[in-house]
């Protein structure tokens, strides 16, 4: 550091420490020339001696001074670089990260749906998967993932982990169970989310879903004592003329000139419709709920770990996933088997929807809901576009376009502001 210094003080014109005991030491040899000369005499010697003193004392004051200013000087500065290019290094990694993660729960998310969508519009009624099936292997899956994490955070110690599982997990019940409300909510918008997917387009599913924003802002109100501003009342009612668009836009694509022969098949088409909307309206309530119950949580003060809180949901979510599977489709689940109508889709299906509940809890974590919805806009545009590419029932029209640019001009709104 001492060098590093000196060469410093070199490069501007200070003298170093080096220079400055060269100075002093020359200094001494010409006082002793100065009274060993004969021409001199003791008086001038003396008075040479005393002038070269006030020299030195002056000129050793000046160096202390400029040291002692300069030296700290150019000690805050390169302080301040390192601190500076750390920072940099930092905000570059951390911007990296975040794009990773909004970049992967758009695709998981997107690609969810429109294999959902694929699956449960191709595949025959007695070929067709349980779909409590897949919420149940999703939420073992989800745990598999959270337990990995857990290893890497303990450093792969199993010590470690024994320790953190036994004081964080186990030792704290109350804990355990305050968490199960969200994960029994979650596991019944997942099973909802099934029934929402099979009765409408994925554009309209997409889009419609996005009234959770409305239900998470009333709760938020009651549960969180939140007060929202003006533009995002705004926002809200944008939201709802946005779904209101999209709707008109389904409506006027199904309501076609009916001869009396397909009266029952215009009333079936209506009735799955209800369903589908009755379904996403419900699976925006549980969302709503469940993600302010969650963020309430996280917020308790606690210094509860990241993933030990995931552990806590993702294992309540997987008994009450396994209810779900004994009372929602006992039929076929014991007569065909747990795996009926599985194939590789079905897999990508329960994979994508588990490393999707990780990334938006990631999501929640290191970011904000604007970023969550910039990555749900984006999400209802790719799906819109591969719909209309992979299915031939799919059409868009231009009040579902209005719609939808609406409804992500309103979720931008309501999360552009900072309350």
């Amino acid at each position: 550091m001492d060098e590093g210094m000196d060469r410093i003080l070199s490069q501007t014109g200070h003298p170093t420490d080096t220079e400055q005991q060269q100075g002093m030491s020359g200094e001494a040899e010409d006082r002793d020339l100065l009274l060993s000369s004969p021409d001199v005499t003791l008086e001038d010697g003396m008075n040479g001696s005393l002038l070269s003193g006030d020299e030195k004392k002056d000129r050793s004051s000046s160096v202390a001074n400029l040291d002692e200013f300069d030296l700290h000087d150019y000690k805050r500065r390169v302080k301040n670089v390192i601190v500076t290019t750390s920072t940099s290094a930092s905000n570059r990694a951390n911007i990296l990260f975040k794009t990773y993660v909004i970049m992967s729960m758009v695709t998981l998310w997107t690609g969810y749906t429109i294999m959902v969508r694929y699956t449960r519009s191709t595949t025959p009624d007695g070929q067709l998967y349980a779909s409590s099936s897949v919420v149940f292997l999703a939420e073992f899956l989800k745990l598999l993932v959270t337990m990995f994490f857990l290893f890497r955070e303990s450093n792969f110690s199993k010590e470690q982990v024994t320790q953190v599982l036994r004081t964080e997990y186990f030792g704290k019940p109350f804990e355990l169970a305050k968490m199960s409300v969200p994960s029994i909510a979650y596991a019944i918008q997942n099973n909802l989310d099934f029934i929402a997917l099979s009765n409408l387009e994925a554009g309209v599913y997409q889009v419609t879903s996005q009234l959770k924003i409305v239900s998470t802002a009333i709760f938020m109100m009651f549960f969180l004592g939140r007060n929202f501003s003006i533009r995002r009342w705004v926002a809200i009612f944008l939201l709802f003329g946005g779904v209101a668009a999209v709707q008109m836009d389904k409506l006027e694509q199904s309501t076609i000139p009916v001869v009396e022969s397909h009266s029952n098949m215009s009333e079936k088409r209506s009735e799955n419709a209800l369903i589908g909307l009755a379904a996403v309206l419900f699976t925006c309530a549980t969302a709503g709920f469940a993600g302010v119950w969650f963020e309430k949580m996280l917020k308790d003060g606690s210094k509860t770990s990241f993933w030990i809180r995931n552990l806590q949901m993702y294992s309540c979510g997987l008994v009450s996933t396994m209810f779900g599977c004994v009372l929602s489709e006992p039929s076929q689940l014991w007569q065909k088997g747990f795996f009926h109508g599985y194939n590789f889709i079905v897999v990508m299906i329960v994979v994508f929807l588990s490393l999707g509940g990780i990334y938006i809890s990631l999501v929640m974590k290191y970011m904000d809901n604007l970023h969550k919805s910039f990555a749900s806009s984006v999400s209802i545009i790719l799906v819109v576009v591969l719909s209309v590419m992979l299915f031939n029932d799919v059409h868009v029209g231009r009040m579902f376009i209005l719609g939808s640019t609406t409804v992500c001009f309103a979720v931008v709104l309501y999360n552009s502001v900072n309350e």
